[in-house]
């Protein structure tokens, strides 16, 4: 099966991506799962489950004090502006799995700082070697290494922020029943990418010109969308 960690929906403020669309390109695109990890936000994962609940993972892409953290297979939301340590705590006490996205992506602010990264390592469960959002590849290829050197799990998201992008970046993996089983699954699991083009880049900054119509002129962006 082919798993997409890193889905962005329209309770994300820079994404318009609406459930029923996500499944949609998930089947056009030949993505089996997704893990749906929305800006300090749940809600939005809950919403494609309620559709599709077994190819979906509930998660969240937490913006901690020091950087993002994304938690997966949760059951809570997690309240964002928490040390990186005590935001994992949080991840792990509800059972779910401690996700790192982008982590040597330097070009944009929202990466984990190298020195949190570091600190975390001992409690990470799986590290995104593969994020098809990066500029140029050796962001992914640093993230790999680091992955290989402490021996973490190593995961793949699209991050994408437009339905069309779901599955640039996936692992290839048996089918899992459980977290135990994915933790199994992804570590002798298979990376597959190709970096996201020109439209879906823009997608972030289209969501938020979007947004701001919206609370401008909302009843012609109903008419349109």
């Amino acid at each position: 099966m082919r798993v997409d960690l890193h889905v962005h929906t329209y309770h994300s403020a820079d994404s318009l991506s609406q459930p029923a669309d996500i499944l949609r390109c998930m089947d056009r695109n030949g993505v089996d799962v997704v893990a749906i990890t929305d800006h300090n936000a749940i809600d939005g994962a809950r919403e494609v489950a309620a559709l599709a609940p077994a190819r979906v993972i509930i998660g969240e892409e937490v913006r901690t004090s020091q950087g993002e953290i994304i938690g997966l297979f949760l059951r809570d939301w997690i309240a964002p502006g928490q040390s990186p340590r005590d935001t994992v705590a949080a991840i792990h006490a509800q059972g779910g799995l401690v996700y790192v996205p982008h982590p040597l992506d330097r070009v944009r602010g929202s990466t984990l700082k190298r020195d949190a990264l570091l600190s975390i390592i001992p409690w990470i469960d799986v590290l995104e070697v593969y994020n098809a959002r990066v500029l140029w590849p050796r962001p992914n290829r640093k993230a790999r290494e680091i992955a290989v050197a402490h021996h973490l799990a190593m995961g793949a998201g699209s991050d994408a922020h437009r339905p069309e992008d779901i599955g640039l970046a996936t692992v290839e993996m048996a089918p899992f029943r459980d977290v135990s089983d994915f933790i199994d699954n992804i570590r002798v699991g298979t990376i597959h990418g190709r970096l996201t083009g020109l439209c879906g880049r823009l997608a972030g900054v289209r969501a938020r010109f979007a947004r701001g119509r919206v609370r401008s002129a909302p009843e012609d962006y109903r008419q349109e969308g």
